[in-house]
């Protein structure tokens, strides 16, 4: 039985899941984030990025050893991880430290550190995301995908590429950033320094991935339905509606559009406190009808966990081929 791995890294904890192609989940592991600690001016988590890779590879290698050993066939790893960013230089060794902070953020937390650094802006030669810097680690390549660029505002309407017009009033250059792929888009093979970190099989394909946000929701909501779809996460309830990108996308107040992993989909997003208790259909009346009003009626609500590692994993299966798109995999879930 060939198996699809993803893997989630974020600020406390790196967890790799097992995906068999029958989509049952055949193993899963967790493991701690250590030295963790808010950045001097507050600004930002800081990550040793030595740790950010040691917790990730740990997290795979223990998930294919706990593999029954004459099952393992492993075709690949997907990834996911928070937003923030690490720039590294000439060599393409990191010349900053690796920094989580939200994606509406991000620009103005590497402009202030431009504004600190000014003497080491001519040996940047790449600046990542947390999630692809690993890819980097254990790859060589460098890459980003949709989702990830989309947090930053800085995503092409429409298109798989960098926003020229955006970028110029950004502290970013375009030759300092990965190209983008889509989600479920294969972005090279584990190196030799990734096999060794890992223990994977030489040959594993390494799949582009998402955003926390969109890996999390893509493994437990099927965005293509009129659902509200309530995602419980630490103090806050995120709130998705998809909406097909063959309908007229309209903007409603209090709410952001968001790029999904799935293909001809686009989500409108809406960020809420959490209650102690667990939600309930009537506490979201407003938000259902700022939805219906704009157009987007709302024929259910449900209340989902987000498991961005298992997002991540059926990302790996569907662009190796073998799960034949997210019908399949929404089909099996709801079945």
């Amino acid at each position: 039985m060939i198996q699809f791995l993803g893997l989630h890294l974020s600020t406390k904890r790196a967890i790799a899941v097992a995906l068999g192609r029958d989509l049952n989940e055949w193993a899963r592991t967790e493991t701690q984030v250590m030295n963790v600690a808010p950045a001097p001016d507050a600004s930002a988590t800081e990550v040793p990025v030595a740790e950010w890779i040691r917790a990730g590879c740990f997290a795979l290698q223990e998930t294919y050893l706990d593999l029954p050993v004459k099952a393992r066939k492993v075709w690949g790893v997907g990834l996911s991880g928070p937003s923030g960013w690490v720039a590294l230089d000439v060599s393409y060794e990191p010349i900053s430290s690796l920094r989580l902070v939200d994606g509406e953020h991000v620009e103005s937390d590497f402009r202030n550190w431009l504004d600190t650094q000014e003497r080491v802006v001519d040996k940047i030669a790449a600046v990542l995301s947390p999630k692809d810097f690993f890819r980097f680690v254990v790859s060589g390549g460098l890459a980003t995908d949709a989702t990830q660029v989309d947090r930053l505002g800085l995503l092409a309407p429409g298109q798989m590429r960098w926003d020229t017009p955006q970028l110029a009033g950004s502290p970013f250059r375009g030759d300092w950033l990965p190209p983008v792929f889509d989600s479920q888009s294969s972005t090279g093979r584990l190196s030799e320094n990734g096999v060794r970190r890992t223990s994977l099989p030489g040959g594993t394909w390494v799949v582009s991935g998402a955003h926390e946000s969109a890996a999390g929701i893509a493994g437990v909501a099927d965005l293509r339905k009129p659902t509200l779809w309530v995602a419980r996460e630490a103090g806050k309830y995120r709130l998705v509606r998809g909406v097909k990108t063959t309908a007229t996308l309209t903007s409603v107040q209090g709410w952001d559009w968001r790029c999904p992993t799935l293909m001809g989909c686009q989500c409108l997003e809406k960020v809420l406190v959490a209650h102690e208790d667990e939600p309930h259909e009537d506490q979201f009346d407003r938000e259902i009808a700022e939805l219906s009003t704009a157009g987007y009626p709302v024929d259910d609500v449900q209340l989902v966990y987000p498991d961005a590692a298992l997002g991540a994993a059926v990302m790996t299966g569907i662009a190796s081929g073998l799960i034949k798109g997210w019908d399949r995999y929404y089909t099996a879930i709801d079945g």
